[in-house]
């Protein structure tokens, strides 16, 4: 009965047949059941637990860790045991193979051929270690693969270099198939370590082994051949570390080669394979440094080999190619306004080499261009300019590329500057002001109005500071070249300010622009028309003295009909940056009257003087007056 108790109430099942035991046996067999403790008995508590704090007790804050804890130790140790050591030891045995050579050879111990060989076998043994360990220890089987590769690379040089055993050719060759199979074995694992260092014994074996006066093809030959190949693994496993020692030793070894090269059409399609996978490359993976090796080195190289290239089209073909990656990059790019490329390249989703090389690109062109034909170019200045402008446009006004209608307008401006270096360089700007500014209505555009701005501010710079100085002591006033030039850039000024230049809903600079424009046109009518007053008089009959007393009256009239002229629109029109630009005008008639007029000019001048700014006067206030009484 106790021992049911303590099992529980019993539970039906199945009898089991068997001998029956009598009631006392089963009574005096059974075990004393020991006494268990209450419910409401506690468990010891363990003795690394914390004791419970008090019922409101402030609960006490963790201990932070300090920075050498044991956990950071323990990975800092980590890493040295795996990587440093790990390091060091591939470095001691490739230094104890080289040692090892260096003893044997003072001393004599083996011929060199069974230290070569030994070296082979032993970098051999190294290497398939490091292959055998590689699925349980991946850093420490792809370290004894490299280490391995080191050691025969090693006893190679020496049977080429130190002993003689081979030829020069026969060891440049067994260290790029050593590197290459290196190469593969990168590939094939997946390690970038071992694929840098396959190219970096690929592209040095030729220093190492090579004769001072080498043929320049072969040499080129087999830079482009292991170029391409490693340049392949590497652009495939995505390796920049290995593209950026691909570049740098294409490029820096391949310049002795494509300057002494005999053939220079093979040196030129060097430098296109090279560059154009270059560039592409390094745009393509968003490299810097491969980009910058490529496009620099492959300009250079092209500029060297163009001095030997008879006839010379070829430069211009191999420019297209190393351009075409820019262009592949820039068409990829979203579509931005001029001035936020320039001004926030990265905001715009160019990185800002990539928007150095866009706008460098047409400039190399235009070098291309012009080193076809060096002497017709010289005869037709401006030519390279209009004919690297042309694709640019083309690609820019197919579609709404602003970046290459940029180009395209800048090559354009700069190739009429070449041109024609009189008054028909800021005439023709002028023309192609207006041409951006109507493009954009035709076309449903809004980035020609700043090509046009830009056209007309370098128009507006080369006549005043090139042609103004040049004019002929002689050349009339008013309807003299550099004068008809003036009316025709205030005129084309004019336009843009009336509607010319396009407006958006979402141009926020529109009114500035507009406003500047009135304001520059204003200027250049008030200023130009002065200049030409005093050039009429100084033209004319009249003694010096008199031309100068008459120009002083002419001006202070002008500037004050010019002020009366501008009040009246601006009362009449409601324009009130119109009347304040007259009410100025206005002013810098009476200073010109007080304090030059009536010091300078004759007496009867100074009375006209004097008298043409009393009726002026009179008559701006006459009209404010009126003005006042029609709003009351």
């Amino acid at each position: 009965e106790t021992l049911m108790r303590a099992r529980g109430p019993a539970v039906p099942g199945p009898a089991v047949p068997g001998p029956a035991v009598p009631a006392p046996a089963l009574a005096t067999a059974a075990v004393p059941t020991p006494t268990l403790p209450a419910a409401s008995a506690q468990m010891p508590r363990p003795a690394f637990a914390p004791a419970a704090a008090p019922e409101g007790a402030a609960e006490p804050r963790p201990v932070a860790s300090p920075s050498w804890s044991v956990p950071r130790f323990l990975g800092s140790e980590q890493w040295l045991g795996q990587r440093g050591l790990l390091a060091v030891g591939v470095l001691a045995l490739i230094l104890a193979a080289g040692y090892l050579l260096k003893l044997s050879f003072e001393r004599g111990w083996i011929s060199p051929a069974m230290r070569c060989a030994g070296g082979v076998l032993a970098g051999a043994a190294v290497g398939a270690l490091g292959w055998r360990l590689l699925d349980r220890y991946r850093t420490y089987g792809a370290s004894l693969i490299g280490c391995g590769a080191g050691i025969i690379y090693l006893a190679v040089w020496a049977a080429g270099k130190l002993y003689g055993l081979v030829p020069p050719a026969t060891g440049i060759t067994g260290l790029a198939l050593l590197s290459l199979a290196l190469a593969a074995i990168a590939y094939a694992i997946d390690v970038q370590a071992l694929g840098a260092a396959a190219a970096l014994g690929g592209f040095v074996a030729p220093v190492l082994l090579g004769e001072r006066h080498a043929n320049a093809d072969v040499l080129l030959l087999y830079l482009g051949s292991m170029g391409v190949a490693l340049g392949w693994v590497a652009a495939r496993k995505r390796w920049r570390l290995a593209a950026g020692i691909i570049a740098l030793s294409f490029f820096s070894l391949g310049w002795t080669g494509a300057a002494e090269s005999p053939h220079p059409l093979g040196a030129l399609g060097y430098t296109m394979l090279g560059g154009a996978g270059g560039i592409y490359l390094g745009l393509r993976e968003g490299w810097w440094e491969t980009r910058f090796l490529a496009f620099w080195g492959a300009w250079a190289l092209l500029a060297t080999v163009s001095n030997h290239l008879d006839p010379a089209w070829p430069t211009l073909v191999a420019g297209l190619v190393l351009a075409a990656p820019v262009w592949w990059q820039a068409l990829r790019r979203p579509e931005v306004t001029p001035l936020r490329l320039l001004a926030r390249p990265g905001e715009s989703g160019w990185s800002v080499g990539e928007v150095l090389y866009f706008f460098v690109t047409p400039l190399l062109l235009g070098w291309a261009v012009a080193s076809i034909s060096p002497d017709r170019m010289r005869s037709q200045p401006g030519l390279a300019a209009l004919l690297v402008s042309v694709p640019y446009l083309a690609a820019g006004y197919s579609r709404a590329r602003r970046p290459f209608a940029l180009v395209g307008a800048a090559a354009l401006a700069l190739a009429a500057l070449h041109r024609w270096p009189g008054l028909e360089a800021p005439a023709t700007l002028l023309g192609l002001a207006l041409l951006w500014a109507a493009l954009d209505h035709t076309l449903e555009r809004s980035d020609g109005r700043w090509y046009a701005v830009g056209t007309l501010a370098v128009a507006l710079f080369h006549l005043v500071d090139t042609d103004q100085p040049r004019r002929a002591l002689d050349d009339p006033a008013f309807t003299g070249a550099w004068a008809l030039v003036l009316w025709l850039a205030i005129a084309v000024i004019l336009a843009l300010a009336v509607g010319l230049w396009k407006r958006t809903p979402d141009s926020s600079g529109a009114r500035p622009t507009r406003a500047g424009l009135w304001l520059l046109g204003g200027v250049l009518t008030l200023f130009g028309v002065t200049g030409e007053i005093e050039r009429f008089f100084r033209l004319s009959a009249a003694t010096p003295a008199t031309a100068d007393l008459a120009g002083g009256l002419a001006v202070s009239a002008w500037w004050l009909v010019c002020a009366a002229a501008l009040v009246t629109v601006g009362l009449r029109r409601g324009l009130r940056p119109a009347r304040l630009a007259g009410l100025t005008v206005a002013g810098l008639a009476v200073l010109k009257v007080l304090i030059f007029d009536l010091s300078s000019l004759d007496a009867l001048y100074r009375v006209a003087s004097v008298f043409i700014l009393g009726l002026v006067s009179l008559l701006l206030a006459y009209l404010y007056h009126r003005q006042a009484r029609g709003a009351g």
